[in-house]
């Protein structure tokens, strides 16, 4: 941290609260993974405490369990602590917990992330799912200025289910049964970015204009210029919402435009299918979760660190 940096924090140690005071000393002093945990746990309640149940801020201190202090609400009478109300409350462990964060932000696999903190496979699936349940719902809520969008897909999977319906078992990988590219057979994932690096994605039921007009409406900006291939449903949007559109019409072999392309979307998306290929598979139903882990890996880049993923995982 820069001096100036420090005397400002310094400077400002007056405004604490006294339940940010006593989470500060806790984090100051903490030792060894476990402590260190709930010295983060405690500290990013200390930043914003409210109760876990109805997010009223008039609470009390109620005792401790498991090492995490318990507090009463005094407007629904529940009882609480700094866990409660996350996508983590009720996980067990605490002292693996950055451990396992360190195999998210390495990328690995379940089994691997099992193997690396010493518990069992289906703990690492339950564990991984609920570590990026706050960044599978974190996307750009805006997207503005050239704002390319495009689809792209991949094979439906149902990995894991034991009650397969509509088809025989494949081998990993396989090939769809019918050649070109639908919904049918393949998962439709939408990715939406700007030159700024704001990603949005959606999946896809199908690709109709409504579909695709319906998830970009929210996001896009209206002075946006809009950079897509000659999919209709993109012109139709474009029509409906007096948005600027540039449609690189792939049969007429454009790529490029001036300064306009997809090409930032489509390395994005190269990137998202190549990062995957390490999984070796994954179940349509939770390729959300993926998208999201991937966006945090491209959003934070060198700062995702096992404690900056451990303190989103708690939004």
């Amino acid at each position: 941290m820069k001096a100036q940096d420090f005397r400002a924090l310094v400077e400002r140690l007056g405004d604490l609260s006294e339940v940010q005071r006593e989470a500060l000393v806790e984090a100051l002093t903490a030792k060894g993974s476990g402590e260190e945990v709930v010295a983060l746990i405690e500290t990013r309640f200390a930043a914003a405490p409210a109760c876990g149940h109805c997010g009223v801020t008039d609470f009390k201190p109620w005792g401790s369990a498991s090492g995490l202090k318990r507090y009463m609400c005094k407007a629904c009478g529940s009882t609480f602590n700094a866990l409660t109300g996350t996508p983590l409350a009720g996980l067990r462990l605490r002292e693996k917990w950055l451990d396992y964060a360190r195999s998210l932000v390495d990328g690995v696999s379940l089994r691997k992330a099992a193997e690396r903190t010493d518990i069992h496979l289906e703990t690492s699936f339950r564990w991984r799912h609920r570590f990026l349940a706050a960044a599978r719902d974190k996307k750009a809520s805006a997207v503005t200025g050239i704002v390319e969008a495009d689809e792209t897909f991949i094979l439906k999977s149902a990995k894991g289910s034991r009650k397969l319906v509509g088809r025989a078992p494949r081998k990993r990988g396989g090939k769809a049964r019918k050649p070109g590219l639908s919904t049918d057979e393949h998962d439709a994932i939408l990715i939406v970015r700007d030159r700024h690096g704001e990603t949005t994605d959606a999946m896809l039921c199908d690709l109709s204009a409504e579909t695709i007009g319906s998830h970009l409406k929210p996001v896009v900006a209206k002075d946006a210029v809009l950079v897509t291939d000659g999919n209709k449903a993109y012109q139709a949007f474009a029509a409906a919402t007096d948005i600027v559109q540039i449609a690189l019409v792939a049969s007429a072999g454009e790529r490029t435009i001036g300064c306009y392309h997809i090409q930032n979307v489509n390395a994005y998306q190269s990137r998202f299918k190549l990062w995957m290929v390490r999984f070796k598979g994954v179940a349509s139903k939770y390729l959300p979760s993926y998208l999201g882990w991937r966006r945090m890996i491209e959003r934070d880049g060198h700062e995702l660190t096992p404690r900056s993923c451990l303190a989103g995982a708690l939004a």
